[in-house]
């Protein structure tokens, strides 16, 4: 749009420069015609010659500003007053150059400027004709007069409407140059988004474990821990190094502007003060804080993306899928019932009834389950978990890649056999450290609760007490597999598995 308004542009010069050149011979030739090579005619068209090539050559640029233009229009309108006067009046063929001046006017400096422009050559005619003694009520004195005030209108018009379309154009090209460079924008992120996801560097554990590391190069200190913190204000150890000392630790919040992310916790050594290492600590802290804030939002981002992706299966499976399968089942109840099919043919179609019965009811537990609020995942119930310990407690780290949480049928049973496992940890271990790792993918997982406790033997079974018969049961619940490992002073393992692990 903007390339076709410079095109007219363009054009409306090329014809203001006929017009130049035109009204130019057409004067000269109708002068000269009439009065013949006399010294006013030698003169006009000199000055009238002069403005001609003056037009051409001068700057477009420079030349169609208002100060410059509104001055190049009046030279023109008192040249072509000059012309008609030294060459018979109205009778005079510059009449006809006055044209040129009043249509640069119009066309290129606006409206005002047009009026004004065709207003003084018009004042400026009817002098000449009135000091030449000639009628200035006169036919062609009129349609002069007229000619150069329509010819100042229509041209302004013009302008003005050329210029309210490029000014449109403009917009459309701004905003559409915006949009595309939003689209540009989202897709760039979308894909730093998709790398990112992938990225073991914004796993809070490593990016903890890393920063734990680096300290431990560059700051002198007995032990740590890097404890995120989560929205609603619980932190949870994901990185530990060595065993907390026997001083009180130090604190470090952990601070993205103003929203806090993070906790450091540091021991001092004996010989040490931290206090000296504040400005090394704190500058150690910041990717640490970035990639905390980085992990939460991308974990915002997917439970958006697959609530969204859940509702739209459940709808197919509930609106279509379950529909055809149940109009199948009825064809077949229908064929079975009103023609004569044989025994061995209707045993077949009866067992194919019976496995469309069997699919649609899955179709519409999955549905069902699909439509249920999002279970909470496996990773949250254990930071939550570790939120609560106290910090005379053991120290807790976490290393589960959870890809999906698991099926509804299935969240409720994991989550209170790993709430069992990793409470009786706590609270009879007398562990130091609680390892919790594993992988979780929907249908599938592997989930490994290990302590460092005082142990028992899983054979016996306290009276009164059922936490691992509960468990046992939940898991036979789900099909999944308990595993149950542990020795006086040894510890505890305790493995669950559940679909296709290998």
């Amino acid at each position: 749009m903007a390339t076709n308004i410079r095109n007219w542009e363009q054009r409306v010069d090329w014809t203001l420069s006929a017009i130049l050149w035109i009204g130019f011979a057409l004067s000269l030739f109708l002068t000269g015609l009439g009065d013949g090579p006399t010294a006013g005619f030698g003169i006009a068209g000199l000055f009238t010659a002069a403005y001609v090539v003056t037009m051409q050559v001068f700057p477009r640029r420079l030349r169609n500003t208002r100060q410059v233009g509104e001055l190049l229009a009046i030279v023109g309108v008192i040249i072509s007053l000059v012309a008609i006067a030294i060459t018979g009046g109205a009778d005079s063929g510059y009449v006809i150059f006055m044209i040129a001046p009043t249509f640069f006017a119009g066309a290129f400096l606006g409206v005002r400027i047009g009026i004004e422009t065709a207003l003084l050559a018009s004042v400026g005619y009817v002098v000449v004709i009135a000091a030449l003694a000639q009628p200035i009520v006169d036919g062609n004195v009129v349609e002069s007069i007229a000619l150069f005030v329509l010819i100042a209108l229509t041209m302004s018009q013009m302008r003005r409407i050329l210029v309210e379309e490029r000014l449109r154009s403009d917009e459309i090209a701004a905003a559409t140059e915006l949009r595309i460079n939003r689209l540009e924008t989202a897709h760039d992120l979308l894909e730093t988004l998709s790398d990112l996801a992938g990225a073991t560097e914004l796993n809070p554990m490593m990016v903890g474990e890393a920063a734990l590391r680096d300290l431990a190069a560059r700051v002198p200190f007995h032990s740590g821990q890097v404890l995120v913190v989560d929205d609603g204000g619980k932190s949870v150890v994901v990185a530990t190094r060595g065993e907390p000392g026997a001083t009180g630790a130090t604190e470090y919040p952990i601070r993205l502007a103003r929203r806090q992310v993070g906790r450091l916790r540091l021991w001092p050594n004996e010989e040490s003060r931290l206090d000296d290492w504040q400005e090394s600590i704190e500058f150690a802290l910041q990717p640490v804080a970035i990639a905390f804030e980085n992990s939460r939002l991308l974990q915002q981002i997917a439970h958006r993306a697959v609530a969204g992706e859940r509702t739209r299966i459940a709808r197919e499976l509930h609106d279509d899928i379950g529909p055809s399968l149940a109009s199948l089942g009825l064809s077949i109840d229908m064929a079975i019932h009103q023609y004569d099919v044989g025994p061995e043919l209707g045993r077949h179609l009866e067992a194919t009834r019976r496995h469309i019965t069997s699919l649609t009811d899955t179709v519409r537990t999955a549905a069902a389950n699909l439509r249920q609020n999002e279970t909470e995942s496996v990773v949250e119930k254990v930071h939550e978990l570790a939120a609560d310990v106290t910090a005379e407690g053991p120290s807790v780290a976490i290393a589960i890649d959870e890809r999906r949480p698991p099926m509804g049928t299935k969240a409720e049973e994991v989550n209170a056999i790993i709430v069992e496992a990793f409470r009786n940890s706590v609270a009879h271990s007398a562990a130091s450290t609680i390892r919790i790792t594993g992988f979780v993918d929907r249908e599938r997982g592997r989930i490994v609760i290990a302590d460092d406790g005082t142990g028992f033997d899983p054979g016996i079974r306290p009276r009164g007490h059922f936490g691992l018969v509960g468990m046992k049961e939940r898991a036979a619940n789900i099909e999944a597999d308990l595993e149950i490992t542990s020795r006086a002073g040894g510890g505890t393992v305790v493995t669950l598995e559940w679909g296709d692990v290998r």
